[in-house]
């Protein structure tokens, strides 16, 4: 396993920290820094089941930065959240792709102290980066959420 170099390792983690604060400030629109258009976006639980909205009705796997995008920005409207991620894991593919692996530990619960259910989660994003233009981007997130919990 071939290791990319420091300053590419270090700029898709300046840019997964940002994925983290863009989140967790509702920042949607600006996702594009990070994400190619076409980005695919998978999250599963730990039997590797892709997870569901509670009533069923979406499947947590997205085909687009925009459909994504516009999912959370929606959901997680009246929600606070903050997002933990550790330093990250790099394995270099090939000159423009690095594989990247990163826990998590999250957090999310209605505004106002009391206002509703809380939930804790964490796992671990698997991820595809590619250099374009200069720049490095995220073509494919894949999380396995391996632990969560609603109060």
């Amino acid at each position: 396993m071939a290791s990319p170099p420091p300053d590419v390792a270090e700029r898709i983690r300046s840019k997964k920290a940002q994925y983290t604060r863009l989140a967790d400030t509702k920042q949607w629109k600006k996702f594009d820094a990070i994400f190619v258009p076409d980005a695919t976006f998978t999250f599963v639980d730990a039997d590797g089941k892709v997870i569901s909205t509670p009533d069923g009705a979406t499947s947590y796997k997205w085909h687009s930065l925009e459909s994504w995008a516009a999912f959370f920005e929606k959901a997680l409207a009246d929600s606070q959240v903050i997002h933990l991620v550790g330093p990250g894991e790099f394995e270099l593919v090939g000159p423009d792709e690095v594989k990247a692996s990163f826990t998590v530990v999250y957090h999310s619960g209605a505004k106002g102290e009391g206002a509703g259910p809380h939930e804790t989660g964490g796992g671990h994003y698997r991820e595809t980066w590619v250099r374009q233009s200069g720049d490095w981007f995220c073509r494919d997130l894949w999380m396995q959420r391996l632990y969560h919990q609603v109060t």
